[in-house]
């Protein structure tokens, strides 16, 4: 009897998923199953490389294995806006040819207040060996302007293309945006019929009425049309409608919202949709969102430091629609599939990295470098990064390494060996949100003694303002540099020798890692990494980071 009261509490414990399944700033997914293998690709704005492709057997462990534009002829962001870049992608695969694409949009500006003069273009790549990432193709442009796009292949050999832009030229009651298709030849990206009016919001004007994130389906000869609406604030939702053409009319779902945590406020899980669905090989149906974990207090009223996640829910079908977690709202756990503990501790110790020298393809840099600023040969088993004259507040790409914050509660630390020669170089690490807000420790020369030193620095407020502590240090040997991440803070330090313990310097309140200056937008997540600058100038001198670690986690 006790042997099987332990089996059925083990089964009932296990037989549960914990949301998020790609924890950090994973925004927009969307989801295919080709055989036996899922993949996912995310948006990733104006960190390079773009486009993160992920894999997994299950749907519960993924596994980054590279990114759909890996290189500058793909994707060139140089001067990029914070928050512009590579908008919403869609993977599809295309079974005649088998072959996968994805597509997406470049804002290489962003309105407002950048520049109302750029209209955003949307482009696809290609490849047959998604498992390669060397092997995705140049971009091919597509004609219909717009955003969010999304290929369908219909059952008659026939591609549409179907983008997200403003349509009150055409339609006052349009909202802010509308749902466009034209039909396309795949090879070229050429449209072969004129732009439509497809779609738009039927919710009021004012939650607001925005049809974005448009996916469309074939099931049984009826065509099924995915939306995301309302914005990506806390009344973000997915919405379903169908037809028996893709002329219309569409009918809505009696059961919308299909993803929508927006009806309670109070919920640790918000701003729920921009959904994509999978079936697995035994006919079960799941979906795909993104959401965010406000935080500090874990409400409508808190700040979702770590950006926009990747979640998932079970899918039922019921007279014909899709229902995504019997209707309910959504949750941290969920029953059905398993529960995969991540580890406590990770650690890149730049020694035979199985990717370049790293441990693994989830590093980024800001906007796409010119050339490369670091070596794993100069010193073996540590990375060794030569700053440029670019500083993290620049619009450029500075000499910098980002991670993805995964976890509320996580330390970041690094060992670093750095000897500057003038006040103007530092190098160090960053909790880093934009060219605006990023929280630094750093070793440096004091300006005025000249001494070597740690400098910590936090930026806040609206308008953000600087503020530098400084703390002398040993004219030799390395340095630990700490960030100690918080649901309510960001807490920078250093430690000495062999001291595993920080002293801690300076903070700076979490909800400025959500924020941005007046008139502009945030659509990202907070990173972690390491840097070095000369800080306008050239810099001679290297940085070398031993290893870096995270430590601890919301699990």
């Amino acid at each position: 009897m006790l042997t099987t009261l332990l089996f059925t509490l083990l089964i009932g414990v296990s037989c549960a998923f914990r949301n998020p399944i790609i924890p950090g700033f994973n925004p927009d997914p969307s989801i295919i199953r080709v055989e036996n293998d899922y993949f996912l690709v995310t948006s990733t704005f104006e960190f390079f490389p773009g486009v993160p492709v992920y894999h997994s057997k299950d749907l519960i462990d993924w596994t980054c294995i590279g990114h759909a534009l890996n290189r500058p002829s793909q994707l060139n962001l140089r001067g990029t806006a914070p928050s512009g870049g590579i908008f919403a992608p869609t993977l599809r695969y295309h079974e005649a040819s088998k072959t996968f694409y994805m597509i997406t949009t470049w804002f290489d500006v962003i309105s407002p207040p950048d520049n109302t003069t750029g209209t955003p273009r949307s482009m696809y790549v290609s490849t047959k060996n998604i498992l390669d990432e060397t092997s995705w193709g140049d971009p091919i442009y597509v004609d219909q302007w717009g955003f969010d796009p999304d290929l369908f292949f219909d059952t008659d050999g026939k591609t549409y293309l179907t983008t997200t832009m403003g349509s009150g030229f055409i339609d006052p009651d349009s909202g802010y945006f509308a749902i466009w298709i034209t039909e396309i030849d795949l090879k070229t990206g050429n449209s072969l019929t004129e732009s439509r009016y497809f779609y738009r919001s039927e919710l009021p004007i004012n939650t607001p009425r925005l049809a974005e994130g448009s996916h469309i389906y074939k099931f049984n000869g009826t065509y099924y049309l995915l939306t995301a609406e309302a914005g990506t604030e806390v009344q973000h939702r997915a919405m379903w409608h169908r037809s028996n053409s893709l002329h219309g009319p569409w009918e809505s779902s009696p059961y919308n919202p299909f993803v929508f945590n927006g009806r309670n406020l109070s919920q640790p899980i918000l701003s729920t949709g921009h959904a994509d669905i999978v079936q697995t090989p035994n006919g079960d149906w799941y979906t795909v969102f993104l959401a965010t974990r406000p935080q500090n207090p874990t409400d409508s009223s808190g700040v979702p430091q770590l950006g926009r996640e990747t979640f998932l829910a079970p899918v039922t079908w019921k007279d014909g629609w899709p229902i995504a977690n019997g209707g309910k709202d959504i949750t941290f756990e969920i029953s059905g599939l398993y529960n995969k503990p991540r580890p406590k501790v990770w650690q890149d110790h730049f020694w035979n990295g199985e990717y370049n020298g790293f441990a693994d393809r989830r590093y980024y840099t800001q906007r796409t470098p010119t050339k490369a600023f670091h070596s794993f040969k100069a010193r073996k088993g540590w990375l060794r990064l030569y700053g440029n004259v670019y500083t993290l507040s620049d619009r450029q790409t500075p000499a910098m390494f980002l991670r993805k914050q995964e976890d509320i509660n996580t330390v970041f630390n690094t060992e670093l060996e750095f000897y500057p020669t003038s006040a103007r170089h530092k190098a160090g690490v960053t909790a880093f949100l934009s060219t605006w807000l990023h929280q630094d420790i750093v070793i440096t020369l004091h300006p005025e003694t000249g001494k070597r030193v740690v400098a910590a620095t936090t930026r806040t407020g609206k308008e953000p303002v600087a503020k530098t502590t400084y703390v002398e240090i040993p004219e030799t040997g390395t340095v630990k540099l700490w960030i100690k991440c918080e649901a309510d803070k960001y807490t920078l330090g250093y430690s000495l020798g062999h001291d595993r313990k920080a002293t801690w310097v300076a903070s700076a309140e979490s909800k400025w890692m959500q924020s941005y200056p007046s008139g502009w937008q945030n659509f990202v997540g907070t990173h972690l990494g390491v840097f070095a600058t000369g800080d306008g100038l050239p810099i001679l001198v290297p940085a070398d980071f031993k290893w870096i670690k995270t430590e601890g986690g919301d699990w």
